[in-house]
């Protein structure tokens, strides 16, 4: 009996579609302000979030064109035949030859094996020039 009036009461309380629009209303100003308590915080305006799929790399390399911030280059390794495309980030006009570079995630392994990079302006179609096998030269006695 006392069941069937707790029931009836229940019903009268949570029937009413105002009842509802304070739990729509407190559910929602609930999550705005665990967003804000616990959402990522602002980001400074010079902060740079890197591309999926490129990661910065800094390295010693001779740069043969005008620093840029930004300027997409060429990094060529000439004794291994190598080039890879790459995005200038270095955040100061480097005194240095180190320079941090943008590059493919998938294609920045290269830069550890080898040294003495050099960093040319974009160009699209580098060709190396063919490397002489055989005699090179004669000797006369």
């Amino acid at each position: 009996m006392i069941s069937s009036k707790v029931g009836t009461l229940l019903k009268k309380n949570t029937g009413t579609r105002l009842w509802w629009v304070k739990l729509a209303l407190a559910l929602i100003l609930s999550n705005v302000f665990f967003f804000y308590l616990f959402g990522p915080g602002p980001q400074e305006p010079g902060a740079e979030v890197l591309p999926s799929g490129w990661v910065e790399v800094k390295l010693k390399a001779a740069l043969q064109t005008p620093y840029e911030r930004g300027k997409k280059v060429l990094l060529v390794q000439r004794d291994s035949r190598k080039k890879l495309e790459g995005l200038l980030r270095s955040p100061t006009i480097p005194e240095t030859e180190e320079l941090t570079v943008l590059v493919r995630e998938s294609e920045a392994q290269v830069l550890f094996h080898f040294e003495h990079w050099e960093i040319l302006p974009f160009i699209r179609n580098l060709t190396f020039a063919p490397k002489n096998t055989g005699e090179q030269h004669e000797i006369h006695y």
